[in-house]
């Protein structure tokens, strides 16, 4: 598939908080404040994530829709107007898309994996084995 241009991206995003109908194009001074916040927001998730592309050459296709909601989240609030989802949420979907899963060979769970607010998943006993579950449930310290 194609990949998407910046500038598609931020049209997705003015039209998902329905600044911009979808049979028009954006106005220079929606696109030009949309396209900033755009590139601030892509430096925070691309040093995040580790992402292995940029938006200047372009935005692979299963990235394009929660970078989009990740831009409308971000600009929803200069429109004051409802996101259309937190831009907690819009974040996480994005990062699930650039960090693309590795298998793991036993569990369902990473412990090297940050969930959020610096939180990281640690089975207290040192193991996954059934001695270090309570009644089959694991134990989980969030600290």
């Amino acid at each position: 598939m194609m990949e998407r241009t910046r500038e598609e991206t931020a049209l997705r995003a003015l039209r998902l908080i329905g600044v911009v109908a979808t049979d028009e194009p954006g106005s220079a001074d929606q696109m030009q404040g949309a396209l900033m916040v755009l590139d601030s927001i892509w430096t925070e998730v691309r040093d995040e994530a580790q992402a292995t592309w940029d938006i200047a050459t372009g935005v692979p296709q299963d990235a394009f829709v929660p970078l989009a909601n990740l831009l409308a989240a971000e600009l929803a609030g200069e429109y004051a107007v409802p996101s259309p989802m937190s831009r907690a949420r819009a974040k996480l979907r994005l990062l699930a898309v650039i960090r693309k899963t590795e298998p793991r060979e036993c569990c369902d769970y990473d412990p090297c994996a940050d969930y959020g607010a610096g939180a990281r998943v640690v089975i207290i006993g040192g193991d996954n084995t059934p001695s270090g579950w309570d009644a089959g449930n694991p134990v989980y310290d969030v600290s």
